[in-house]
């Protein structure tokens, strides 16, 4: 009896082990299925993010490329790109490598997360360099503003700048130190860059006129005008009405004379006059 009951006790405890260890199967199987599917699912979205870290990348090229663009254009020294790359060499820590061989999604990310640093370089430093451009640029624009570079007013170009026989007195081969442009009375008269008005007056020769110093050494005149809305002192703005078209002074017909004078010396105003009066605004 004592070595049945024994036998009983042992299928039991055999019973109970059996069970004891298909749970724990059953739970390493569900566990191991479920470390799995996460690691799919991150694997997944480690994925997504490399594409987007690629995309990323590829952006920052084309940056680079303007920003190469940019710096030629104003005549500006390239910049430097190898600061924004970060070094991939050097030795790599046993124990990193052993990491990385028992689990390649730990590399996967580690490589994504050094990527993502590089990234970050190049991003501040690509702004770095555009804020030194748009340093530049805005005191090139600032000079730009006050260089004649549009029509004072549209019209037909009625006669050219240099020598020739002047319409009212006859004269021959007398320098037109201008351009003339027709219109009607009363056509607006606009400022060609930014300055400071330095003349406005009545002239026998240019009737009511005004001259304005743009500073830089650029000074332009119009002349013949029905009458003039500034007065000297006064600041005034490219696109500025200063006055409207007229035939005053020694004057043949409704039209602008118009000059550009640089270092005190007369220049074609034609020079100075961008293709459909483009200008920089």
């Amino acid at each position: 009896m004592k070595g049945w009951a024994l036998v009983q006790k042992i299928v039991r405890l055999g019973l109970v082990l059996l069970f004891i260890q298909a749970g724990i199967l059953f739970a390493y199987d569900h566990l191991q299925g479920k470390a799995l599917e996460q690691r799919r699912l991150l694997q997944t979205e480690l994925r997504k993010e490399q594409k987007k870290l690629a995309s990323l990348d590829t952006q920052m090229e084309h940056f680079f490329q303007d920003e190469d663009l940019l710096h030629l254009k104003f005549g500006l020294a390239l910049a430097d790109r190898s600061p924004r790359e970060m070094g991939t060499g050097g030795t790599i820590d046993p124990m990193q490598r052993l990491l990385w061989a028992s689990s390649p999604m730990l590399e996967f990310a580690t490589t994504l997360n050094n990527k993502v640093e590089q990234l970050e370089l190049k991003i501040e430093q690509n702004q770095q360099t555009f804020s030194l451009l748009a340093n530049y640029m805005d005191q090139q624009y600032s000079h730009w503003r006050h260089i004649p570079s549009i029509s004072p007013v549209t019209g037909r170009y009625s006669s050219p700048f240099g020598r020739r026989v002047h319409p009212v007195t006859g004269e021959v081969g007398k320098m037109h130190y201008g351009i003339d442009i027709s219109n009607g009375r009363w056509t607006p008269i606009f400022a060609t860059a930014d300055g400071v008005i330095n003349i406005a007056k009545y002239s026998d020769t240019f009737g009511n006129y005004v001259a304005i110093d743009h500073g830089n050494g650029f000074l332009t005149k119009y002349g013949h005008m029905q009458t003039y809305a500034v007065k000297p002192g006064q600041f005034v703005k490219r696109y500025q009405l200063i006055g409207y078209m007229g035939n005053t002074g020694l004057s043949a017909g409704t039209h602008v004379h118009y000059e550009v004078w640089y270092n005190n010396e007369a220049i074609n105003p034609l020079r100075y006059i961008l293709p459909d009066d483009y200008a920089v605004q």
